[in-house]
């Protein structure tokens, strides 16, 4: 499985932040300590982002909320204002985590379970992962597979989640450099449309 493991643990730090957010945890921090928690602008977000990938276009709906190095990997983090929904992006370099072949027939579905399977010692961990439905939409200027996940949550406010996660496939010389898409928030909140209007937007 080699650097798959990491989808896995960015989805749980999805889910981290979905949690403590669903708490009011920054709320209360940011009255504590609001040194420590003054944002750049999105201005500033958004150019440093751009060696991951162009989010100029994004609706005023969406928010970059921080890039970041993650396990070693580049990363962005935005939200939808609204609704609370978190979106990433993760930039592998020329570490193959996911490819466009591995949507076809069950292959995603036992990666992921079979990852999901080596955390199941993590204080915050997913049960119950399902593949719930697949398709296609555009980012990046080409079509991209995705798949709908369900689970349960163990250890967070959050008890049930819902979320996405897709691949886009870049040519770099003779090497391909994959990114992953993810989406997620509350079984209950979680919107399809929302997180295809903001890909759609990413370049």
């Amino acid at each position: 499985m080699g650097c798959l493991k990491n989808i896995i643990k960015l989805i749980i730090l999805v889910l981290a932040v979905i949690g403590f957010t669903s708490l009011g945890g920054w709320d209360f921090l940011k009255e504590k300590l609001p040194l420590l928690f003054e944002k750049p602008s999105q201005e500033a977000l958004i150019e440093k982002s751009k060696s991951i990938a162009d989010f100029s276009n994004i609706s005023e709906e969406y928010e970059i909320d921080k890039t970041a190095d993650i396990m070693g990997f580049k990363a962005v983090l935005a939200e939808h204002k609204a609704s609370g929904q978190k979106l990433a992006v993760l930039n592998p370099g020329k570490k193959e985590l996911l490819t466009k072949k591995d949507f076809n027939g069950d292959v995603i579905k036992k990666k992921l379970s079979d990852l999901n399977e080596k955390f199941s010692y993590q204080f915050i961990r997913l049960e119950n992962l399902e593949i719930k439905s697949r398709g296609s939409f555009s980012a990046f200027g080409q079509t991209v597979p995705y798949a709908r996940f369900e689970a349960d949550v163990v250890n967070l406010p959050v008890s049930k989640i819902q979320g996405m996660i897709a691949v886009a496939e870049f040519k770099d010389g003779e090497d391909m450099n994959n990114k992953i898409l993810l989406a997620a928030n509350e079984s209950d909140k979680y919107s399809q449309i929302i997180t295809e209007q903001f890909f759609n937007k990413v370049k």
